[in-house]
């Protein structure tokens, strides 16, 4: 009896352990596919110089063809200034709902005052889910564009 009972204990223990292993594979697999989208959105708007329609129809069809549903809170930005998120397409400014990304732009001066340059930042979620459970935990992955001197804005911001 005694050894069928230590058994059952190792037993147990391969089994955490090899749950804590798939947890950390699949985190791993969500990061790195939420990083790579992330990266791509940062290079889309640097390409059409800022967060305008062409950008936006180009975010969209990326994230449509890469079957991206996550959703998650914006985090407002430092400086009070204006934020979008896009939930299934949609803009909406300063929302206080889940969205699928969120957008906020920043404008940096020279310290001669000469030009102003702006900086977009991305942010895209991936959650940590399990079927019975649902939605664990939510993480965010933000980036920043480099500097765009003259963007071109016909979206609203």
């Amino acid at each position: 009896m005694k050894n069928s009972i230590s058994g059952l204990w190792l037993f147990a223990m391969v089994i955490v352990f090899m749950m804590i292993l798939i947890a950390y594979v699949a985190i791993s697999i969500n990061y790195s596919n939420a990083y790579k989208l992330k990266t791509a959105m940062v290079t889309k708007i640097e390409q059409y110089d800022g967060w305008n329609s062409l950008s936006k129809r180009e975010l969209d069809n990326m994230l449509y063809s890469s079957g991206y549903r996550q959703t998650g809170y914006c985090k407002k930005p430092d400086d009070g200034s204006k934020y979008i998120g896009v939930l299934n397409g949609n803009v909406t400014v300063n929302p206080v709902t889940m969205q699928n990304y969120c957008i906020y732009r920043t404008k940096r001066s020279e310290r001669n005052g000469a030009e102003e340059k702006y900086y977009y930042h991305v942010t895209v979620f991936f959650g940590f889910n399990l079927p019975v459970l649902g939605d664990i935990y939510t993480f965010k992955i933000s980036g920043e564009t480099a500097e765009i001197y003259y963007p071109t804005n016909d979206v609203t911001f």
